[in-house]
């Protein structure tokens, strides 16, 4: 197997998009990720990978709370600007996304080796739902919508 052949066949898989959020003192901190899983719901666990190479990854690990903004259709700008491609105006408002489908108030559970990436487990303390809508897809190297 390739690396290539192991990019493609993963660009194959949909996957809602997210933006993981942490904050310590002034310092917050925000990427883009595709990588999220629910994991349980008792107790209510979420899970992620995250690169060693983030910035957000010590920053998360010190503050030991992060969250997590489910993207809607519309907001690929947003979704861009937490990938490292900078928007002007773009910025998180408390500690999520506003305007996103909903936001997960995560207290970190514990963090998991896995390869170049940490798999992060946070527990679910609090949700915020806002208006519903179709999410923004990540899907075939691109962001797609749901039909």
């Amino acid at each position: 197997m390739t690396a290539e052949a192991f990019k493609e066949a993963l660009s194959r898989f949909a996957a809602g998009v997210t933006v993981v959020a942490a904050r310590l003192g002034e310092e917050e901190r925000g990427m883009t990720a595709t990588a999220f899983m629910s994991l349980s719901l008792d107790p209510p666990l979420v899970a992620l990978g995250i690169s060693e190479k983030a910035k957000l990854l010590p920053l998360l690990e010190r503050s030991g709370a992060f969250t997590v903004s489910l993207l809607r259709e519309g907001q690929e700008a947003i979704a861009d600007h937490f990938a490292g491609r900078p928007s002007p105006g773009v910025a998180l408002v408390e500690g999520r996304v506003e305007g996103a489908l909903a936001a997960l108030w995560c207290r970190l559970e514990a963090l998991h080796q896995g390869g170049d990436h940490r798999l992060v487990v946070g527990r679910v303390e609090r949700v915020e739902l806002f208006a519903p809508g179709p999410p923004l897809v990540y899907w075939a190297r691109g962001y797609r919508r749901v039909v």
